[in-house]
């Protein structure tokens, strides 16, 4: 009769582990960004930047670690959109690398406006941009 007592609780046992397992593959996979969620694909067709996604996560966060593909303008440096150039043409994501700075001001056609983080802006092929009051990255 012990026997089958034993078995039992160790089945159980079995049972809680697996589970405990999963959930904390799952818990590691998002805390180092393995999640798909965060990944967001740019295409460049023709010297022209394209994304299906802002970097807006689920919860209405935007991340904001440099990728491969942001572009830091630098604070009073003024840069221009070209297909052949650094600055691509195409739709951004705005973000502030100052982490105090929530807005910022940009220069963009000549004029100063204020923007948010996660804002999108599109730029044109010759459009002009620059950050005006802290350093921002376009993703």
């Amino acid at each position: 009769m012990w026997q089958y007592i034993l078995i039992a609780a160790l089945g159980v046992l079995c049972i809680a582990l697996a589970i405990a397992l999963f959930v904390s593959v799952r818990a590691l996979r998002k805390y180092k960004g393995g999640s798909s969620e965060l990944a967001r694909p740019v295409q460049i067709i023709d010297g022209v930047r394209y994304s299906t996604d802002a970097a807006i996560t689920k919860n209405g966060e935007v991340n904001v670690s440099h990728r491969e593909g942001d572009v830091l303008l630098e604070a009073g440096k003024t840069y221009i959109a070209r297909k052949d150039g650094a600055l691509l043409p195409g739709q951004y994501t705005l973000l502030s690398a100052g982490d105090a700075a929530h807005t910022f001001k940009l220069r963009t056609g000549g004029y100063v406006r204020d923007y948010s983080h996660g804002d999108t802006l599109i730029l044109a092929e010759g459009d002009s941009i620059c950050a005006v009051s802290c350093n921002v990255i376009l993703r």
